[in-house]
């Protein structure tokens, strides 16, 4: 069985990442804009298929017409390009720049704040979960600085204790992640591309 035209343009743009470990390189330096370049494709045909299927199809097809407030404040960004016209978009661009924070304060509240208390609220009815609270609590007061360093000391130690050992949990797992990503590539290129062993 023939090695595909894809299959050879693969080869050529993982080779290409891979020459990065000897040194900087045009090579290296090609593939990485086509990455960049296709990956900014992808974003953008993600982005007008997002456009049509939230707003632009439920305010024609649907009659939601106050969706054609966001749509017509979006058209108004492209004025950015005209420099006889760019102040159109500044109305858009401060509702960006006012709601976007909000947003991101209202995710960032219930996924680092809210959610990780409820994930310590557990029945302590097993030694994981015993030490799972007891960790979580112990870090936490790790950054209370006004705790009397006498009696907490013990206590703080055992939270410093805990995140580092959960630092290097998830080093080791990213670790683990990209060797993974790399024996997958090496594979592709010796058994797929090569046809070693076949």
């Amino acid at each position: 069985m023939s090695v595909t035209a894809g299959t050879w343009l693969a080869a050529f743009l993982t080779i290409g990442l891979f020459s990065w470990m000897w040194k900087e390189n045009p090579w290296f330096r090609l593939v990485e804009h086509i990455y960049v370049g296709a990956a900014l494709g992808v974003l953008a045909i993600q982005g007008y298929q997002s456009v049509l299927d939230i707003a632009w199809k439920p305010a024609t097809q649907q009659g939601k017409a106050i969706l054609w407030i966001p749509l017509f404040m979006g058209v108004l960004l492209f004025s950015r390009w005209s420099k006889k016209y760019m102040w159109v978009s500044r109305s858009s661009l401060c509702l960006l720049v006012g709601t976007t924070p909000a947003v991101s304060m209202n995710g960032a509240i219930k996924a680092q704040l809210t959610a990780q208390v409820a994930a310590t609220m557990m029945k302590l009815n097993t030694v994981n979960n015993i030490i799972f609270v007891l960790i979580t609590a112990c870090a936490t007061l790790y950054f209370v600085f006004t705790l009397p360093q006498k009696w907490a000391q013990p206590i703080i130690d055992l939270g410093k204790y805990g995140m580092m050992i959960a630092f290097g949990a998830t080093f080791g797992n990213t670790v683990m992640s990209r060797i993974s990503l790399f024996t997958g590539r090496l594979q592709f290129l010796l058994f797929t591309w090569l046809k070693i062993g076949q």
